[in-house]
């Protein structure tokens, strides 16, 4: 008997592993649907026609063996086909092939029990009788079992490693279900009393053989089906909701799924962005229209860049490594790039995210580029404006500063450089005589002579109207920079020649300041060469002055400036100034900027350049702004309401006041105190101020409910990407750019790309400085928001700038 009962296991083994290894898929799933029907069919039919005695005690019906056989042929289903619908259609052939087995058995025992049909081998009709309840219980066991079986493994994928492991497992809860397969369905057929405990008992060790049986091979076939295994392992082997939904709910959902890819399709190929999927090795698996031009502008074909590796054309080795190793982590990347595009360097903003499948690995990646050259390409110029001379295109005296302050070194034995500033003497009157085309020409001309005559041993600035400077590079001496100085005084009284034939004379004094002989610091060495040119003046035209150290009492003076500054705030010397900011659209008053002014009682009126400097040395810029807030906080509840609601009110702000503890929660007792919004304030800080800000300390004043002015648009350095993140309202363009619209071209071209990249960051734009009527026409034409500046009015005191609202009438 145990023989017969191995033949028969192996069997039904051996078939459904036969038919699972059919390469075509259609033909591989009809033929295990088609088997298993057949043991459905079968099971019911040879548990009433056998049974096997196995070692004397164990008895086997035909029907419990062919059951073992159909669980393990639907496993093997669901397992190597991985599909949602498996289970669905396991279910619906259980219930169809029961419903069929039940008519058919019934037609079979009436024939068989009428008289005219012939039994020639006289079959009982008794063996295919059936118990339609029996056969509905074992129909939802086998489906409640084979659920059970697959939730159960899917969830051991999560929770066991290897291989080996997983294969034993699930080899066990197999097991595990058909073991209680025998007890809980004699339990339900029949109710619990003692019979059916016997009947369980006495089937128990011919279950338990069925199920390790079947379970053995099944554990040898997921051993040996290591790539299978691997690809369940990767995914669901079951969309559970999917499975759960009605037919309807699949319908209306595999439309809503194709309407969203038509839409992410349309979106893909219209985009100017340029997109891409990368696949795990970042290789390029498909792309739009648009990443094709940016990176390969002479094809418009995208399998020109399929398969290409892009991070290693957009980053650098190192940093592309870098950016790898944070993607794999499954983190997202972003920030600006340049790469080589048709013989011309381009940029753009690149931006690289992971994703994940539906059990959380990484799939793919997505890349997307905005391509920001224009602005860049602007941006570059706007830098070289902020840093050179629009004239003479030498660096300007922010320029010198900074370089300045990289070349200041901790002293080195026998290493000398040297700070000489010139003022051509007699340029104005040229001016006035000749014209300002002919003062441009000399200017040229004399850049062109100096530039040659220090060709190596240093640089030359131009820091002022007149005003030159040169930084040398190493010299071994001062007298050195005395003959530098020497050889530049004798070209500067050489005659130029302007306006085509006129000849003209000037000569210059020159100040010389050292280092480290005569200075260590910045300022220092700037002050001591201007302290030099000074007394240089002093002696008269054509004249060379080394500072000494008692020239000056500069450092002196600051002191007492600072002494004399403390006091001013202690007693109440600081006044606020009102200077109307003008709407163009309508040419109405719509805001003001506050600005700070010093009449000190011993020294008069102390310009704002000069005791700003001083307040952020000494540190007292915080206690300074919270001057300048209070009586602005008085003045606005002081003005007659029709004016105080048309404001807005700009003040101004330093980095160090964003990063002083204390000043936003101060501002807002203050603005609580006087019932005021702060939606009402504009809070204006340089672009040059952003490199040393904590970007969430600034964030914290505009959560606060402020508007956010960025002052100087583009004079400072800050990345389009840096600014594309900071939280400003408005940008206020720098007067330096007013000053020469509409007379100088390259002007007029660069303030309205200033326009255009501040509308594009999506803020109001006010200009300062406005002058003329010349300049606010082409700031209107060119849709600039706000103007403020001379043209309307100089900044007034509280009264007077009441006074000048309550009669405004706009001068143009």
């Amino acid at each position: 008997m145990v023989s017969h009962f191995l033949f028969q296991v192996i069997l039904f083994c051996v078939f459904p592993s036969v038919l699972s290894m059919e390469k075509n898929p259609h033909t591989r799933r009809v033929s295990l649907y088609i088997y298993v029907s057949l043991v459905l069919l079968m099971g019911g039919f040879l548990g009433a026609v056998y049974s096997l005695e196995l070692f004397n005690s164990i008895k086997l019906s035909g029907g419990t063996i062919a059951y073992g056989g159909f669980m393990m042929a639907c496993v093997i289903l669901a397992f190597i086909e991985r599909d949602a619908f498996i289970l669905q259609n396991i279910m619906r052939l259980v219930f169809t092939v029961g419903l069929f087995k039940v008519l058919l058995f019934a037609l079979v025992v009436k024939s068989l029990r009428a008289e005219q049909v012939i039994n020639a081998l006289d079959v009982p009709a008794a063996l295919f009788e059936l118990s339609i309840p029996l056969i509905i219980l074992g129909a939802v066991l086998i489906i409640l079992e084979l659920y059970l079986l697959i939730f159960l493994f899917d969830r051991f994928k999560s929770r066991i490693a290897g291989h080996a492991n997983l294969s034993l497992a699930y080899s066990l809860s197999f097991v595990f279900v058909i073991v209680a397969d025998g007890i809980l369905f004699p339990l339900l057929a029949f109710g619990v009393h003692s019979d059916t405990f016997e009947l369980i008992i006495g089937n128990f060790s011919g279950k338990v053989l069925i199920a390790c049986s079947y379970g053995l091979f099944l554990f040898a076939f997921l051993l040996f089906s290591r790539h299978r295994m691997e690809k369940v392992v990767k995914e669901p082997l079951l969309d559970w909701n999917l499975l759960l939904s009605s037919g309807k709910e699949i319908v209306e959902q595999m439309d809503r799924h194709e309407q969203q890819l038509r839409q992410a399709k349309t979106v893909f190929e219209t985009s100017r962005e340029g997109i891409a999927i990368l696949n795990l090795d970042f290789a390029i698996v498909d792309a739009n229209n648009a990443l094709v031009k940016m990176v390969n502008p002479l094809s418009d074909d995208t399998s020109s860049i399929l398969h290409d590796k892009l991070l290693e054309r957009f980053l650098p080795p190192e940093t592309g490594n870098r950016v790898q190793q944070l993607l794999k982590s499954g983190q997202s990347w972003s920030g600006e790039i340049n790469w080589s595009s048709a013989e011309m360097r381009r940029y753009g903003l690149l931006n690289l995210v992971p994703v994940t499948d539906r059990i959380g690995s990484i799939s793919h990646y997505t890349l997307s580029l905005t391509e920001v050259s224009e602005l860049v390409h602007t941006r570059e110029e706007l830098r070289f404006l902020a840093n050179h001379d629009v004239l003479t295109a030498l660096p300007n005296r922010r320029q010198l500063h900074t370089v300045l302050a990289r070349d200041l070194r901790p002293f080195s034995a026998g290493i000398c450089k040297a700070l000489l500033i010139i003022d051509l003497d007699n340029f104005k009157q040229i001016n006035d005589s000749f014209g300002h085309v002919a003062g441009d020409e000399l200017l040229l001309d004399f850049t062109h002579r100096i530039s040659f005559t220090i060709l190596g041993k240093g640089t030359l600035y131009r820091i002022g109207g007149d005003e030159f400077a040169i930084w040398t590079h190493s010299i071994s001496s001062i007298k050195e920079a005395l003959d530098l100085a020497e050889a530049v005084r004798e070209e500067a009284i050489k005659p130029f020649r302007v306006n085509n034939d006129e000849l003209v004379r000037v000569n210059c004094c020159i100040g010389i300041s050292a280092y480290p002989h005569h200075a260590k610091e910045v300022k220092s060495i700037y002050q001591q060469a201007d302290t030099a040119l000074y007394w240089a003046k002093e002696l008269g035209k054509g004249s060379i002055k080394l500072y000494k150290q008692g020239m000056t009492d500069s450092r002196r003076k600051s002191l007492q400036l600072e002494s004399a500054l403390r006091d001013a705030l202690a007693n109440d010397e600081i006044q606020v100034y009102w200077q109307p900011q003008i709407n163009l659209q309508s040419g109405e008053f719509v805001g003001a900027e506050v600005l700070a002014r010093w009449e000190s009682k011993t020294l008069g009126w102390v310009a704002p350049d000069v005791f700003i400097p001083i307040a952020e040395n000494a540190g007292l810029m915080s206690q300074l702004t919270r001057i300048v807030f209070a009586k602005t906080c008085n003045a606005l509840i002081s003005m007659p309401s029709a004016i105080r609601e048309r404001l807005k009110v700009a003040v101004n702000l330093s980095a160090l006041d964003i990063s002083q503890p204390g000043l936003l929660d101060d501002m807002l007792a203050e603005l609580h105190k006087h019932a005021l919004s702060p939606s009402r304030f504009e809070l204006e800080l340089t672009e040059s101020a952003l490199l040393d800000m904590d970007t969430q300390q600034l964030a914290s004043f505009k959560d606060a409910g402020f508007c956010l002015a960025l002052d100087d648009f583009g004079t400072g350095y800050s990345s389009l990407a840096y600014l594309n993140t900071l939280p400003f309202d408005v940008l206020k363009i720098d007067k330096s750019f007013i000053a020469q619209i509409p007379r100088e071209q390259s002007s007029c071209s660069l303030t309205h790309s200033i326009i255009q990249m501040g509308r594009e960051l999506g803020c109001e734009i006010v200009a300062e400085g406005v002058e003329t009527v010349e300049q606010v026409v082409f700031l209107t034409k060119e849709q600039c928001h706000k103007v403020q500046g001379y043209l309307y009015t100089k900044p007034l005191p509280i009264d007077e700038f009441v006074d000048y609202c309550e009669s405004y009438q706009s001068p143009v």
